[in-house]
């Protein structure tokens, strides 16, 4: 008879569900959950100024005191801004970085206990040229690029009200539970939501197929079946997903990244439909157009730097020859 109980040794990554977690585990989640739940009812009674306020200190706190994240996120703005700028303004950076995600933090925590006329009045969008609907009318749906910049909780909030029909691609949280929890948030604003698996792409062709936006983000270390690009001029491991499915689909690529503005309101910025080469010699021209949409991502982290997520190892995986250099 086969024991299908999950292993309680296996690493995080490898359960499917908490149940091999021990009692104490258990009990720290609770507790975890318990005061996510509670500051986000708070949050969302209180002025704004003050939610504000207290998530910008905590954040700022784990700046000052958590060196091992502040030195890695600099580390990374060093690999894209060292040859551009001085310490100093890079310090800056990484400080207004701190600062705006400490605002994304009390949104998150707010965003389960708010109306939607409040999401309506956070999130604006930028699409002068009305690229997204013009692309949509074409029948072959669209591939949405999107990349770790700010409020992104936010954004997906204000889509899904906005009622485009789309499909956001995610990656399942390590533990279970969490996921679940995270999942309750998002999908109340209307969003559906496709797990990372086995499969994904024909799932994602699937989508298309009805006409929708299918939301891939992909600005993450690729430690397997990715391809060399240049990402800040140093080579970096990028994922062929969005390149791939657009070029065997007929979908066009949109890139769309949002940026928080003076006033502390966040647009999303939509740009044209990238011009993808596709001529017959498919594995060159998917390296070649995964350049193309990384640059893209590149350029805007380039013009908001505050905005992008730093802490991401982006070149954590080397191409071989630099490993047989070593």
């Amino acid at each position: 008879m086969n024991d299908k109980r999950p292993d309680p040794t296996a690493p995080p990554e490898k359960r499917s569900d908490n149940r091999g977690f021990d009692i104490k585990s258990r009990l720290q989640y609770f507790i975890i959950r318990c005061i996510i739940g509670g500051l986000g009812r708070a949050f969302a009674f209180i002025p704004e100024r003050w939610a504000y306020g207290i998530c910008i200190r905590i954040s700022l706190y784990a700046y000052k005191r958590l060196p091992k994240f502040r030195k890695l996120a600099r580390k990374h703005l060093e690999i894209a801004f060292g040859n551009e700028k001085s310490p100093e303004e890079i310090e800056k950076i990484l400080h207004d970085t701190y600062v705006n995600y400490g605002m994304s933090l009390a949104e998150f925590l707010m965003l389960p206990h708010k109306s939607r006329e409040w999401v309506e009045s956070k999130v604006v969008f930028d699409d002068p040229k009305f690229v997204t609907r013009a692309c949509l009318e074409k029948g072959n749906g669209v591939v949405g690029l999107g990349a770790h910049f700010g409020s992104w909780e936010m954004v997906n909030a204000r889509l899904g009200i906005y009622h485009y029909k789309m499909a956001l691609i995610v990656k399942a949280q390590r533990d279970a539970i969490f996921s679940r929890l995270l999942m309750e948030t998002r999908t109340k604003w209307g969003n559906e939501y496709v797990f990372k698996s086995r499969g994904i792409k024909e799932e994602c062709y699937k989508q298309l197929k009805q006409d929708k936006i299918i939301g891939l983000l992909a600005d993450q270390n690729a430690t397997r079946n990715g391809v060399f690009v240049d990402f800040f001029g140093k080579k970096a491991s990028t994922v062929t997903g969005p390149a791939e499915i657009a070029m065997k689909s007929g979908a066009p690529i949109v890139p769309s990244f949002p940026a928080r503005g003076p006033d502390g309101t966040i647009t999303l910025y939509v740009f044209d439909a990238l011009e993808l080469r596709d001529t017959g010699d498919f594995e060159a021209h998917l390296v070649y157009n995964t350049q193309l949409f990384t640059k893209s991502i590149e350029d805007f982290a380039r013009a908001h730097p505050s905005e992008y997520f730093w802490w991401h190892r982006r070149w954590a995986t080397r191409p071989p020859e630099e490993l047989e250099n070593r």
